[in-house]
């Protein structure tokens, strides 16, 4: 009898969920048996964070069309076409740019479980372990031994860890705040997941201090509204989407704040995902034909110097060709010129590597534009600035000129979302960031970025610019947003946010201030709705901090050209498939990694593979299975 091969795998979410697929597809052509093992506490698909018992309120921020477990033929793998995306699996054809609820997605991944354990052929074994396990330990055989968190012990010849969010030990300010709280009677509730936090101990009518406003700001702004029984009802005599809230009497007083002081941008409205499907909208420099070009330098391209470059002309071109259709009357002259002149200046960066490229892009800009009517709108000048700082370098009066700027942001990026990509310039940013990250993200998989860019460049600043274009809520996240304010449930701390605490001797609060304008605003919760730090050093759970402090896993380093050793988020990890290094930087060979833990090479990790593009996650799946059953 042929001894089966035992897989365990350790996460039963998406990932997870996509390497059983690839798993069970490729079985067929390993023919032997194969036991697999799938590990986690919560039912397998939907995992923990897409649990399809939480709220309704909890929405998704990307459609319908935008997710897939399975490889369609777009992706570069073996057997796929194994099962549907999510918008063919659904009952009927929702209306193009639907945002779904969180749970939705759950059931698309629940079913996708049942599609996937009930197509494996007989010679496949598929065991869900509705456990944690809480130690891996390495067996003298080569097997690796899995201790479960009922007690038992599971022997594997290979092991995928698809364990995603982690809990993260307290920073030592978060510490102090818990240590406060508790200690005055206060309520602090550390960063997690929304629809696990216990926001039922939020009072009615009193301040809550938020910090961070991005997308879990959303969510618990959902869950202390919607879900506490107040209703919002549509005001079209007010415009697209405008909203009034009328308040159930049970909720709290929302002010939020975080460093820049606005939430990230609203997801625009577009019948294209995933995205671009215009022509227009494709880019036209930062390619991979323009990137082999480029001269390399040491260790690897430079982002700053060479790739962005590229990506700021796509950027300009697309903002100046959308203006050109919708406001011809801002030009002074034929366009083309502009757009003329971004093709000269990036053939100069590419040949000579002109570094103030840019600075010559803005004076022909100037010379393009009508001024007269710059002068009237400013806005419609495609300024760095501007998208970086949205309220600005200076200082408000007053908190009510501070809230007014706020109210304005938010009107006017929901108009400009409704109005979608082919008709704003703002919005027309969406597609050419979208695919400049998944293009840069194939550079970094590929490992041509130098590590001292990667980490101070495109970590250190770009990353962040994205997702505040890219990775903001659903259109009608602001519309409540703003009708919450006009009733009177929401102010705004402001950016640059500070959180203290009260003083001796005077009553118990949290204390919000920011440079932008005067005052304070005083609390008795905090809510931390940073994003988790998902940084493996800073691991609280009991299985990867204990393969970490037993050395059979190690944080990932970068190397940078003066000698300096940088730590990474991620783990220590070989290239595709991923297989994890040792404290003595030795490859273990049946242990694979396929999760947020691989941050030290690669970007986007939080986003679902995407139909009709190759994904990246699929790829790494299918990498890792073929390894497994030793197909490679």
């Amino acid at each position: 009898m042929t001894v089966p091969l035992r897989v365990g795998i350790i996460g039963a979410g998406p990932r997870g969920l996509t390497v059983l697929e690839r798993l069970v597809a490729h079985a067929v052509d390993a023919g032997s048996p194969l036991h697999i093992r799938i590990v986690d506490p919560y039912a397998p698909g939907a995992g923990r964070v897409w649990r399809t018992d939480q709220s309704p309120h909890l929405l998704m921020n990307t459609v319908l069309e935008e997710q897939t477990v399975f490889p369609d033929a777009a992706c570069d793998v073996a057997h796929g076409g194994t099962g549907p995306t999510m918008a063919e699996w659904a009952e009927s054809a929702p209306p193009a740019g639907r945002f779904p609820q969180r749970r939705d997605y759950g059931r698309y991944l629940a079913w996708s479980w049942e599609q996937i354990t009930a197509s494996a052929p007989d010679h496949v074994e598929i065991v869900h372990e509705p456990f944690e396990v809480t130690t891996i330990l390495d067996a003298p055989s080569d097997a690796q031994t899995l201790r479960l968190s009922d007690g038992r012990c599971v022997d594997v010849d290979a092991a995928v860890l698809c364990v995603g969010h982690i809990p993260a030990a307290l920073s030592d300010e978060r510490t102090r705040w818990r240590r406060f709280a508790r200690d005055a009677g206060l309520a602090y509730l550390p960063p997690g997941l929304p629809a696990e936090t216990p926001v039922d101990t939020l009072r009615p009518g009193e301040p809550v201090l938020i910090r961070g406003f991005g997308l879990n700001f959303f969510d618990l702004q959902a869950l202390l509204t919607h879900g506490r029984g107040g209703t919002f009802r549509p005001a079209p005599e007010r415009g697209p989407l405008a909203l009034t809230y009328t308040p159930s009497g049970d909720e709290p007083i929302l002010l939020p704040g975080s460093r820049r002081g606005v939430p990230y941008r609203s997801k625009p409205i577009t019948p294209a995902h995933p995205l671009p499907a215009d022509p227009e909208q494709q880019l036209r420099f930062f390619t991979p034909e323009t990137i082999a070009r480029l001269p390399l330098h040491g260790d690897g391209l430079r982002f700053d110097a060479q790739l962005w470059p590229l990506i700021l002309a796509d950027l300009r071109s697309a903002w100046y060709s959308t203006l050109a259709r919708t406001r011809p009357d801002v030009f002074a002259e034929d366009p083309s010129k502009l757009l003329g002149a971004l093709a000269t200046g990036v053939e100069r960066v590419v040949a000579e590597g002109a570094a103030h490229e840019s600075e010559r892009w803005h004076i022909r800009e100037e010379r393009v534009l009508r001024a007269e009517v710059i002068a009237a709108e400013p806005h419609l000048v495609f300024t760095m600035r501007r998208l970086l700082r949205p309220l600005g370098d200076g200082s408000f009066p007053d908190r009510g000129s501070l809230r007014a700027a706020l109210m304005e942001f938010l009107r006017t990026d929901l108009e400009e979302s409704l109005i979608g990509p082919a008709h704003s310039p703002l919005k027309s940013l969406f597609p050419v960031l979208w695919q400049a990250r998944a293009l840069l993200k194939e550079l970094v998989v590929d490992d041509r970025l130098a590590p001292a860019s990667f980490i101070r460049e495109v970590r250190g600043w770009f990353e962040d610019f994205v997702s505040g274009l890219c990775d903001g809520p659903p259109p009608q996240r602001f519309a409540e947003l703003m009708a919450l304010a006009e009733a009177g449930l929401v102010d705004f701390a402001g950016p640059q946010v500070r959180i203290t605490t009260s003083r001796p001797g005077e009553p118990g609060a949290f204390i919000a201030t920011s440079p932008a304008a005067p005052g304070s605003l005083r609390a008795r919760a905090l809510i931390d709705a940073s994003s988790p730090a998902n940084r493996v050093q800073q691991a609280d759970d009991s299985l990867i901090r204990g393969m970490l402090d037993r050395g059979q896993l190690c944080a990932a380093a970068h190397d940078l050209e003066d000698g300096t050793r940088v730590p990474s988020s991620g783990l220590a990890v070989t290239g595709s498939p991923y297989r994890t290094l040792d404290a003595q930087a030795r490859v273990h060979p049946r242990r694979y990694c396929l999760s947020l833990q691989l941050s030290s090479v690669q970007l986007g990790l939080a986003i679902a593979a995407n139909p009709d593009t190759d994904a990246q996650t699929l790829r790494d799946a299918d990498a890792v299975a073929r390894a497994v059953l030793g197909l490679d």
